[in-house]
């Protein structure tokens, strides 16, 4: 049975019996800030079984993408040593929401496994939590299995949850497989080792909310929830030893063998964490995750690299994994559009960050090196577990091949030290993200929630509007009234209030009544579509059922919504100009300005940029019409929306469309029709991270504002130099040739000053063991103006060794000469490698020449001293 027909009977088997075919949720959890990534089918459901939200139907199924590479879920380190460990995943689920429980549960789970992918009766085992008698008795009785294949195991098994710190959990009840006694005859479900007994389906049994302080309150809504692995399944329908000879990732394997050199069947290890860990990228990609140094984007990098340092042990040294996510497209695409439409966004950032490892490697490399130079001239033999974790955290230099060119000159790595490290990175990691996502929701506005239902928006049409006061929250508690002075939180029947989201700053405003008013300090939607007014209160008390008038503040509403129109046409023109790689990563728009991050790999240069604002502009004044409509998200699709990248959407979706420039999805609010906006002025076009570029952005009022301060600015600078505006740059350029006329003639005096004051010294040649050695300190002069002098002082002396030291400004520049014909008993990168400390500083260079900085002016004549103390500790 193929992996796609495995999904679809077990969606279909799910569906016949009253289930909602659920899409699979995205790899970022949308309302668990516990959670780095989704790593399993249930965290979309958690708000449903804690109560957070209600509930919108009782039973429901789904294909769920997995990921655990990081936080409290990881298998990283397994995959590829085990037959069925993976980072990325297929879990299928079904979930009852307040509905069904175990014996449903169980009896839809036997009939599944029996009847229709056909498991033998006589090869399935089932576990039970150790004090759960009511799954024993309907496993037993109900059921019918032999007790000799029911087993009763403890919490470490058969107690499951939460997904992250807090939520569902309960107990489980285990389906196993017997591969059979020719594995392993003396195996038994609770001793295993070589895994005889494959578990393939958890049943869990979600009882418990789980809280941060570890206390266990019932659910409000006990349910079931499933989980089976679809690639486990596959390799038990299909006889495969292991998943990755499945149909789902065996032509993953095939692709990457046929561009290496050294055959899967000779070394499968690399193949296996190759397959698995370009299945995550892709979707972590697909899904808007981009590289970074710290939370998804960290393990995103790490992913990568550690996918591309088994790729050496295959020979590929060269960027190969954006060709093998190729095969991941095809195989996977037409069950995930997403991949589809991010195919060549995740090949171009793959081969990005291939690229810039290959040269963050080789940077590595060269940095371990000195580190290994270091560790003879101090005779140690133990290599720093510190300073490689540097290396890996900085560069991602493997450990593995550090510590096999440590063992080559034959040193020792301390492990240990790296392991404590690489802790320390994982917590930094763990708190990077912790707390971002969907807020917490406290208890008071779920039961808000409960008892008022969803607010009614009206702002796309209205900015004024008559609405009841139905809640108040002061304090994270419900109240009657705030008085003057307070602050808290107001809950409307009805709203004109945009809430802060797709980037869209919330509206601001008041709320007046006979008794009252407040100023509308914020808005947001904490838990469904209950929307909340962070107000403050000018004058008088606002009580609980008040009738209020709500009023936007207008002028600023108006300026944001020339920003978000106007952040369309920006996404348009970059695609046309650029090209359709470019996608939205992420934006601000407010009535100050916009900020647009986009997907594409390089600085834009000025004239592309002035392309891009002149073709803002003329969609601007050809006063394009913006037509909004309401309709399904496959009609959507069909008609060429753009979708925010990773996003997920609702079956109904917003459109909008600005006449023939721009269709996308988009719950913001725009103007009517483009020639409102008036004009469009970029600010700035920065790098934000690998292969994402930022583009700041005023329209209308503040790009005149932006324009005028230009003007004023150049108009000052003309002033100072004594130009026509337009002349300004003719005049600068003018200035610079002189600067660097000047400048070298500047040089040239300070070599002959320095060269003279080193010939008057030439009788401070010291002799230290048979060899000259001339110590100075030539102030004023860079590092270029001492190599310069070192030269001349050099070719003086015939046969030693010079140090020179100058002080300028606050820095310190040493440079160290040695003569060809002492090179072998004295090296220049060993003398500085003992001043330098001396005024706080480091540097290197050649058995001839080496130089260094310090921060330490103060300590340039001590170190000078006690240079030949240092060279004749050197010559011995």
């Amino acid at each position: 049975m193929k992996s796609d027909d495995i999904r679809v009977s077990y969606l279909e088997f799910f569906r016949q019996r009253g289930h909602v075919v659920e899409r699979s949720d995205r790899l970022i959890p949308g309302n668990d800030p516990t959670l780095l990534f989704t790593s399993a089918g249930m965290v979309q459901f958690k708000p449903y079984y804690t109560g957070e939200v209600p509930v919108p139907y009782r039973r429901a199924t789904t294909s769920q993408k997995c990921l655990r590479a990081g936080g409290k879920a990881n298998d990283l380190d397994e995959v590829g040593k085990t037959s069925r460990h993976l980072t990325f995943f297929e879990m299928l689920g079904n979930f009852s929401l307040g509905d069904y429980f175990k014996r449903e549960a169980i009896e839809w789970a036997w009939e599944f496994t029996t009847q229709v992918i056909k498991f033998p009766a006589e090869a399935v085992w089932v576990s039970v939590y150790t004090d759960d008698d009511e799954a024993a008795e309907i496993w037993l009785k109900e059921i019918g299995i032999s007790p000799s294949r029911l087993v009763r195991l403890g919490a470490k098994d058969n107690f499951w949850g939460p997904a992250g710190d807090t939520g569902a959990c309960g107990p489980c009840s285990e389906l196993l497989y017997d591969r059979g006694a020719h594995i392993d005859p003396n195996a038994t479900p609770e001793n295993d080792p070589k895994e005889r007994f494959l578990e393939f389906w958890n049943l869990v049994f979600p009882q418990f909310d789980q809280q941060l302080d570890g206390s266990r309150p019932p659910l409000k809504n006990r349910g079931i929830d499933t989980g089976m692995g679809l690639e486990r399944l596959a390799a038990l329908l299909q006889n495969k030893e292991t998943v990755f000879d499945t149909d789902g990732i065996f032509p993953i394997i095939e692709s990457a063998q046929a561009l290496a050199s050294v055959p899967y069947a000779k070394n499968p290890v690399p193949y296996r964490v190759i397959a698995d860990h370009i299945r995550s990228l892709s979707f972590m990609i697909a899904d808007g995750i981009l590289p970074s140094n710290e939370g998804r984007g960290y393990v995103l990098r790490r992913l990568l690299r550690r996918a591309a340092r088994f790729g050496r042990e295959l020979g590929l040294e060269r960027p190969f994994l954006h060709e093998v996510s190729a095969t991941v497209v095809e195989r996977m695409g037409h069950h995930y559009p997403e991949l589809v439409e991010g195919r060549g966004q995740i090949a171009r950032i793959i081969r990005l960050e291939e690229e810039r490892f290959a040269g963050t490697l080789a940077r590595g490399m060269e940095i371990l090196q000195g580190v290994f130079e270091k560790m003879e001239q101090n005779s140690e033999t133990v290599t720093s577990g510190e300073e490689l974790f540097k290396l890996h955290d900085t560069y991602g230099f493997p450990l593995d091949l550090a510590t096999d060119m440590a063992e080559d000159r034959g040193y020792t790595v301390d492990k240990a030290a790296f392991a404590s490290a690489m802790a320390r990175q994982k917590e930094k990691a763990r708190s990077a993200w912790a707390g971002s996502g969907q807020q917490a929701v406290a208890p008071v506005y779920r039961t808000l929630h409960e008892e008022l239902g969803n607010t009614e928006f009206t702002g796309y049409t209205s900015l004024h509007e008559t609405a009841a006061v139905l809640a108040i929250v002061r304090d994270g508690a419900a109240v009657e009234s705030l008085a003057e002075g307070e602050t808290g939180d107001v809950v409307l029947d009805r709203t004109p209030f945009y809430a802060e989201s797709g980037g869209q700053v919330a509206d601001t405003g008041t709320l007046e009544c006979a008794e009252a008013t407040a100023q509308v300090l914020g808005v947001k939607c904490l838990t469904g579509k209950m929307v909340l007014h962070t107000v403050k209160m000018l004058s008088g008390a606002l009580a609980k059922g008040a009738r209020v008038e709500a009023r936007v503040d207008e002028s600023r509403r108006r300026r944001t919504e020339n920003h978000h129109t106007a952040t369309h046409l920006l996404q348009a023109a970059l695609r046309q100009v650029l090209g359709e790689h470019v996608h939205q990563a992420g934006s601000y728009v407010g009535p100050d300005r916009l900020r647009f991050d986009f997907t594409h790999f390089e600085g834009i240069p000025a004239d592309r940029l002035q392309d891009i604002e002149a073709l803002v502009n003329d969609y601007i004044r050809r006063a394009e019409p913006v037509d909004i409509a309401q309709k399904p998200i496959e009609e959507a699709r069909a008609d060429g929306a753009m979708a925010l990248f990773g996003e997920k959407y609702d079956d109904i979706v917003r459109t909008v469309r600005v006449g023939g420039v721009s269709l996308e999805l988009c719950g913001g609010c725009h103007v009517p029709q483009t020639g409102v906006i008036g004009c469009f002025k970029i600010l700035s076009e920065t790098a934000l991270a690998a292969g994402v570029r930022r583009i700041e952005a005023v329209c209308g009022g503040p790009a005149i504002e932006t324009i005028q301060e230009r003007d004023r600015q150049l108009m000052a600078a003309a002033h100072l130099l004594s130009a026509r505006p337009d002349a300004l740059g003719e005049r600068i350029r003018a200035l610079q040739d002189e600067i660097r006329r000047l400048g070298r003639e500047l040089d040239k005096w300070k070599q002959a000053a320095a060269t003279g004051s080193g010939a008057d010294h030439m009788g401070k040649v010291a002799e230290v063991g048979g060899v000259k050695v001339l110590a100075l300190q030539l102030d004023g002069q860079d590092a270029k103006g001492l190599r310069a002098v070192l030269d001349q002082m050099k070719d003086k002396i015939g046969s030693g060794v010079v140090v020179l030291g100058s002080a300028l400004e606050d820095k310190v520049a040493l440079c160290v000469g040695v003569t060809k014909d002492l090179t072998d008993r004295v090296k220049a990168g060993d003398v500085v490698a003992r001043v330098a400390p001396l005024v706080g500083g480091s540097g290197g260079g050649r058995p001839d020449m080496a130089q260094a900085g310090g921060k330490d002016v103060a300590a340039l004549p001590g170190a000078i001293a006690k240079v030949p103390e240092i060279i004749g500790g050197l010559l011995g």
